[in-house]
């Protein structure tokens, strides 16, 4: 990811145990159609209050961040952040139970610092970095190599706010994308993030691949899915690395905006 002083252009229970059974008890002791009707109305009135607290439990994992924060503490940001806190490859990509992966990398390349020859982010005074390599079996289908790559932005240096500086940590990377393939079939804007690119095509080794880049509160990642050589058959369409991608930017998306702290 390119990094210059630049400044970018700023573009954010329980289910009812009483069923069908229980409003035909209702009949049976008043036999009143009245109070019959009022049963029924109960049962749908609890049916949708449990509805309505299913779609907002939050996302589907086993946990998040690295002091244990469950999915459904996701939404409300950090009050602060240890130093080694937030290990996203280590603590967060596996428990994304949508998606069944094997890391691959010795898990060396984590680094958060505030030491002034590290940061490397013109505006940043700490920064958390990774990369780290998986395989990835998507859904039916043959195993992809899957990489992520991210730099959050945790402290500035008084100058841009944290966000502006990992802003333009995020335009300055997306000219680099399309370098990234030997071909490019698309390139644009993505609709799986509101700040987001991506690219399709094939990969210097002659397989499909797809690249997405991110941008969600100081923070930048990307996503790399590449057909494995020895067990392609057939090319990898757009759609299909978009579905994939889709359950890890929803989860990442939440992720970052919890594990980093607000200002």
């Amino acid at each position: 990811m390119a990094k210059t002083e630049e400044k970018p252009k700023k573009k954010k229970p329980a289910r009812p145990k009483k069923g069908l059974h229980g409003w035909k008890a209702a009949l049976t002791v008043f036999g009143c159609g009245t109070l019959a009707a009022f049963g029924v109305f109960g049962v749908i009135i609890g049916l949708l209050g449990t509805l309505l607290k299913a779609t907002s439990s939050g996302i589907d994992a086993e946990g998040s961040g690295g002091d244990g924060a469950s999915s459904e503490q996701i939404g409300a940001a950090r009050s602060s952040l240890e130093e080694g806190q937030m290990d996203v490859c280590s603590d967060n990509i596996d428990q994304l139970s949508t998606i069944a992966v094997t890391r691959q990398d010795d898990g060396t390349n984590y680094i958060d610092t505030t030491s002034e020859g590290e940061v490397g982010i013109s505006g940043a005074s700490r920064v958390v970095r990774d990369e780290c390599l998986w395989t990835l079996v998507p859904s039916g289908g043959t195993p992809w190599e899957f990489s992520f790559e991210y730099e959050a932005v945790i402290d500035n240096d008084g100058g841009e706010s944290r966000e502006d500086v990992a802003y333009r940590v995020y335009e300055e990377s997306i000219p680099e994308l399309p370098g990234e393939l030997s071909e490019v079939s698309e390139e644009g804007d993505s609709s799986l993030a509101e700040n987001s690119y991506h690219v399709h095509g094939v990969s210097a080794s002659g397989q499909s691949a797809y690249i997405i880049l991110v941008y969600v509160k100081s923070a930048v990642y990307k996503i790399s899915f590449e057909a494995q050589k020895e067990s392609a058959v057939e090319e990898v369409g757009l759609e299909e690395f978009q579905n994939q991608a889709r359950d890890l930017t929803s989860f990442l998306n939440q992720g970052f905006t919890y594990w980093i702290p607000d200002e």
